[in-house]
């Protein structure tokens, strides 16, 4: 009979909730609209995590002041993870403090591991997917909409409808997601390798978007000829077309990896590098458009 009573309190505390709806979404918008307005070093996104949590914590310990002040030195730590794509972490901290409010035996530290673990992954996944595929295909179609035509602006504004609205929806489900779902069904999507095939997926696919935006957007050209008393010979189309169409641009970017990924050049350095061989290789005609 008692473990009967015990599996109904159990379950009752699992179908209540304490936080309102209203609440819930507050925090969230907190979250995707306030993500790096105190982005330290120190500290990285875990203020703006604090300051979400604090459309929340009234209603986990309203009249406990010393539980309050306990969650929001727990959620400030170190938190560093890609905007959209984390938010159901956060959904996740909110719904273990919340069973915790409601007397579930959830350690601190699990809360704090939970979140730390799982930003790394989810940060890989969704600069990879959204910095590396969404990102750009949405900016080369915008851009070849606004080159279409003289004075065509609905490139610029569909790119920042179209981008927001994609933030703040993803982000929205995952945090809803995050909340709903708790820690064992993300575990598991972990422990199933599903996370690690989209990641080289969305990988494979940055690839191929950002070799076909080096193609089109990476303009150099040789303007060297060699001129004789009967022909012309054009090192570029002759030569270097030949051997690999827009072999330049393709180095230039190598070049700019290289320096920045081996180098540790920083981009102020990269740029004022690509300004003196322009204004250089024009001058000599080494470089022509």
């Amino acid at each position: 009979m008692m473990k009967m009573m015990r599996r109904t309190t159990k379950m009752e505390n699992k179908k209540k909730s304490l936080i309102p709806k209203a609440a819930l979404i507050k925090a969230w918008f907190i979250w995707e609209t306030f993500p790096q307005t105190c982005y330290n070093y120190e500290r990285m996104m875990g203020q703006v995590v604090a300051h979400m949590f604090s459309a929340i914590i009234n209603f986990l310990y309203k009249d406990n002041p010393a539980k309050r002040k306990e969650v929001m030195k727990r959620e400030i730590e170190f938190f560093n993870v890609h905007i959209e794509f984390g938010a159901c972490i956060l959904g996740m901290a909110v719904a273990l403090e919340e069973q915790k409010a409601m007397g579930e035996e959830i350690p601190d530290e699990f809360i704090t591991n939970l979140k730390t673990s799982l930003m790394g992954p989810l940060a890989g996944m969704g600069d990879t997917i959204w910095q590396g595929v969404v990102i750009p295909i949405l900016l080369a179609v915008c851009i070849d909409l606004t080159r279409s035509g003289s004075g065509n602006i609905w490139g610029a504004i569909i790119y920042a409808v179209v981008i927001i609205a994609a933030a703040y929806g993803l982000s929205y489900w995952n945090f809803m997601f995050g909340y709903k779902a708790g820690s064992e069904a993300i575990m598991d999507f972990l422990e199933k390798g599903i996370l690690n095939k989209l990641i080289k997926g969305a990988s494979i696919m940055g690839c191929m978007v950002m070799g076909g935006l080096v193609v089109n957007y990476v303009k150099a050209s040789c303007g060297l000829k060699v001129v004789s008393s009967t022909s012309t010979y054009d090192i570029q189309t002759s030569f270097l077309d030949a051997i690999c169409p827009s072999i330049l641009p393709l180095a230039v970017t190598m070049l700019v990896y290289y320096l920045m990924n081996k180098r540790r050049w920083s981009s102020l350095k990269i740029i004022g590098l690509i300004v003196v061989i322009g204004v250089v290789g024009g001058a000599t005609g080494i470089l022509a458009y």
